[in-house]
């Protein structure tokens, strides 16, 4: 997918970000734009948090 340069100028990540900011960031990220893969570090909490987003949705 293409970078959506929009998007990243509007949701800059945090500086030192926190585990949870980085896991909502990728979540959005994910959604939004998708440019890059999502780390294996976070995977399976970003992967659990928009599951939960598509049943609210």
């Amino acid at each position: 997918m293409a970078l959506n340069r929009e998007w990243h100028r509007q949701n800059r990540m945090p500086p030192r970000a926190t585990r949870e900011q980085r896991i909502k960031w990728h979540a959005a990220h994910a959604i939004a734009c998708a440019c890059r893969a999502i780390p294996d570090s976070i995977r399976p909490d970003v992967e659990k948090l928009l599951k939960l987003r598509r049943r609210t949705s």
